[in-house]
């Protein structure tokens, strides 16, 4: 069991460290048999089936390179051209696999774990492999021995950065003795409060180092995104992106620090420069609503389209040896299998995923569908698909059937969209929001019921004008604990089922949101921004049902959010922004504006150990966790 402090997070508030675990290794009971089978289904914003392009030729129709429906992307030649190393989610998490190009096997794992694994580039001479992982706690730079052949090599991994910032996208210079990267250690720590991060927040500069890891110099100095370095062919300067005018813009800068100078036009997005063996330069641009790519000279003139115009394509890499370029893009997506979302894709974006806390395994479920609840007599997921309509369906996707749908519209977020629901323990009921999805006080949403079949639709609170929303279901399905603003603040209140006695828990100025009745019904979670950013807190009830004063359970220089109880009422789930972006945020706004607080996270109640349960680069948000669900394998 690997365990580390996120020392960035908790030196900056001025906080005791609390035990952070890696979500591996065997756990007590998890081989016996009658051990319980506990699932947890999220949230999660992500890309749908990129795949690994290959360009013979410019102008030549691309081969596809690899078929699974799963994430394929960052793909990097060895230097003789027959090997391609490659980031892929197949599993469930971001591994490296390699692909031989001189043989017709498939792709295999190079590197496994629950840690994400990506961004790899070889060494010029073929012996090394650099790459990104999270395995210590937060994204890092690591080398190791490139042997694609044994699969022990993995274990030999060194970390060169071993800082509690990001580290992100190194790559070798020609002589091998070098490695340029991007981080965000010189990036004060600050918290997002918004629903998306601000254009600075944790931006990244340009680094180069040794290959060992040592004599770390700063490259570029600027207080918006510097990233995805590449080498020039004399190993005298480094080209990268950089938002310094707006838009991400291609610019160089020599290896000494002298001033960066723009490359490519001021007028359309660039990202992901890369050096043929031809010494022309290669990245991929917006045009048309589309990112493409194309070559040009070192200078930026004669610029190129490299690649055809039916998808869009991302991170370009020339093979050393051939000169032909490799890139990812989306690959084919079944229609019957289309889930409406911000990414539009299969409900389930991955198989299950086993997790080992401390005290039991777990099954990871990640889901398109936003706010999951799940019906504890029939395994049914319900979740609101864009915002639009409530739908449920098996964990899936199959069976999918329509609860409530008042829009009629797909990616619809108005004052019909309902969203965020809570399915009664007896699988009888479900509660929801109706109105614009994280609207502001002044806008009008209200908690309703419906019977899970979606007859029997009623109001729960008609004659309330104000925002409200997040409702839970307590255990015995006799009250609901909700947001209101009623009171003219954000505070969580309790009512009875059919609406009526509703009472107000809390009493703040700040606000307190993303309720949750824990699974023996004498406690409830919720999200505050009372101590200047988003914690955990729970509320007790005693004996006659009067609730207690609010318990801070989360301390981190971070967001901590929508909190849900284990069945047992020992661990609560949250996401957390507390291991900050595993990558560059403007290569991830290609695909959408990403939340920074966007990985589950679990904290045990008796000792506050907290859990990592998801490393990715993608937004995974709200959870349910239960236990000896039927259907959910």
């Amino acid at each position: 069991m690997r365990a580390y402090m996120h020392i960035r997070a908790l030196a900056a508030a001025g906080l005791p460290a609390l035990l952070l675990v890696a979500a591996t290794g065997p756990a007590p009971g998890a081989q016996d048999g009658a051990a319980p089978r506990e699932t947890i289904v999220y949230s999660t914003i992500q890309p749908s089936n990129w795949d690994l392009f290959l360009f013979d030729g410019p102008g030549a129709k691309p081969r596809r390179l690899t078929t699974d429906p799963g994430l394929d992307y960052n793909g990097a030649f060895s230097p003789d051209g027959r090997w391609v190393v490659f980031t892929s989610e197949r599993s469930g998490s971001p591994d490296l696999y390699v692909l031989d190009l001189r043989g017709s096997a498939p792709p295999r794992p190079l590197i496994t774990g629950p840690a994400m694994e990506d961004a790899a580039d070889i060494s010029p001479d073929g012996e090394q492999l650099v790459f990104v992982s999270t395995r210590d706690g937060n994204a890092d730079v690591f080398v190791m021995a490139f042997r694609p052949e044994d699969p022990d090599a993995a274990g030999e991994a060194k970390n060169l950065t071993r800082h509690a910032a990001g580290d992100y996208n190194p790559a070798f210079s020609p002589d091998g003795t070098r490695i340029l990267f991007s981080s965000s250690r010189d990036t004060a720590v600050s918290t997002s409060t918004g629903p998306g991060p601000p254009p600075t927040y944790l931006a990244s500069e340009v680094y180069v180092m040794q290959a060992d890891g040592s004599d770390v110099r700063r490259l570029t100095r600027h207080e918006s995104w510097d990233g995805a370095p590449a080498w020039t062919p004399d190993g005298q300067a480094a080209v990268f992106y950089s938002q310094r005018d707006g838009e991400p813009r291609i610019y160089r800068t020599g290896i000494d620090g002298s001033a960066a100078e723009p490359i490519s036009a001021g007028d359309e997005a660039a990202l992901s420069p890369t050096f043929g063996p031809d010494g022309r330069l290669a990245f991929t641009v917006r045009r048309d609503e589309r990112w493409t790519l194309v070559t040009a000279l070192p200078d930026g003139a004669d610029l190129q389209i490299a690649g055809d115009a039916e998808r869009d394509y991302w991170a370009p890499e020339y093979d050393p040896a051939s000169g032909r370029l490799l890139a990812h893009g989306p690959g084919p997506l079944e229609p019957a299998s289309r889930f409406e979302s911000d990414s539009p894709g299969a409900f389930p974006v991955h198989s299950p995923v086993p997790v080992h806390l401390p005290d039991r395994q777990v099954s990871l479920i990640g889901i398109r569908g936003y706010i999951p609840a799940i019906d504890r007599t029939s395994g049914e997921v319900a979740t609101s698909e864009a915002f639009a309509r409530l739908v449920a369906s098996r964990a899936d996707g199959s069976r999918k059937r329509v609860v409530v749908d008042r829009a009629g519209a797909d990616r619809y977020r108005g004052p019909d969209s309902a969203w965020g629901p809570s399915w009664s323990y007896d699988g009888d009921w479900l509660a929801f929001a109706v109105g614009p999805p994280f609207a502001s006080a002044a806008r009008d949403v209200d908690i309703w019921k419906i019977r899970s079949d979606g007859s029997g639709a009623v109001n729960l609170t008609p004659d309330s004008d104000t925002n409200e929303a997040f409702p839970d279901f307590a255990p015995d399905g006799r009250r609901i604990v909700f947001r209101s603003l009623r009171d003219g603040n954000s505070d969580i209140y309790v009512m009875n089922a059919d609406g009526t006695d509703a009472r107000r828990l809390t009493r703040h100025e700040a606000t307190d949101t993303m309720p949750a009745f824990s699974s023996g019904g004498d406690r409830v979670a919720f999200t505050s921004f009372r101590d200047g950013n988003f914690e955990i807190y729970t509320i007790a009830f005693d004996e006659n049902g009067d609730p207690g004063p609010p318990e801070r359970l989360t301390r981190n220089s971070g967001n901590d959010m929508h909190p849900k109880f284990s069945p047992d009422d020992e661990w609560v789930l949250f996401t957390s922004q507390r291991s900050e972006f595993s990558d560059e945020l403007p290569l991830l706004r290609v695909i959408f504006q990403p939340q920074p607080y966007g990985e589950l996270h679990a904290i045990r109640l008796a000792d506050r150990t907290v859990v990592r349960l998801t490393h990715n680069k993608w937004e995974d948000g709200p959870t349910a966790w239960v236990r000896d669900v039927p259907g959910l394998d």
